[in-house]
């Protein structure tokens, strides 16, 4: 019997240990995720004509009153086109921090983006610049090219011209070269005509005179 309360004071023991001990906290948030209903009236008692606009949804604004709960309403246009009344206090001017650092989010990696290209663009002038600096060079080259090739065709002109003056000069050589061998022979063949002319005339001269040399002694 004794053993029996004894167990059963242990037990009850125990179980108010658990029941004054803590729990264990767990943290949790508050969601800024909210859904409002747009009425046909300032009026919490009013139909409801679209259900649940989530938090962040765009409204036109068209103006604001007091309801019948004294609190204030605003009349708004949903991006559907349906025209209605919600409480003021669920609307703001400015949009929620989800949509802030939804854009914030966008322009960062728009930045990212914009920071990608930029290094895309900067690699591509300075390919564009490395292809650049080799066309002036080639170009540089194809100048110099040209100008040794007009230097060549020039100096090609000059050649041919003076071949033509030494080829008109040997013409002329040629010619006076072929008169003097013409008149060489003229001079040869009047001194040989002279001669015989000579020869012929002396042979005349002394047979003549054999003639006259002889009849002489004949007499």
């Amino acid at each position: 019997m004794k053993k029996i309360s004894l167990l059963g004071c242990t037990l009850s023991l125990f179980t108010l240990s658990l029941i004054s001990a803590p729990s264990i906290a767990v943290d949790k948030y508050v969601s800024d995720v909210i859904y409002i209903p747009v009425r046909s009236d300032k009026n919490p008692q009013a139909s409801i004509l679209q259900q649940g606009l989530a938090s962040g949804t765009k409204l036109n604004f068209i103006r604001e009153e007091t309801g019948t709960d004294n609190n204030l309403w605003s009349l708004v246009i949903t991006p559907d086109g349906t025209e209605g009344w919600v409480r003021s206090q669920n609307v703001t001017d400015k949009p929620t921090a989800a949509l802030q650092l939804a854009a914030l989010s966008n322009s960062s990696r728009d930045i990212l983006a914009l920071q990608t290209e930029n290094a895309q663009l900067k690699e591509q002038l300075a390919k564009v610049q490395q292809e650049h600096q080799q066309l002036l060079a080639d170009t540089e080259d194809m100048r110099q090219a040209a100008t040794t090739a007009f230097n060549l065709e020039e100096e090609h002109q000059r050649m041919l011209k003076d071949n033509q003056l030494l080829q008109t000069h040997a013409d002329v050589l040629k010619a006076e070269n072929e008169k003097l061998k013409n008149t060489d022979r003229f001079n040869h063949w009047i001194y040989g005509g002279g001669l015989v002319f000579g020869g012929v005339f002396l042979s005349f001269i002394l047979q003549a005179f054999g003639r006259r040399k002889r009849r002489s002694e004949w007499r």
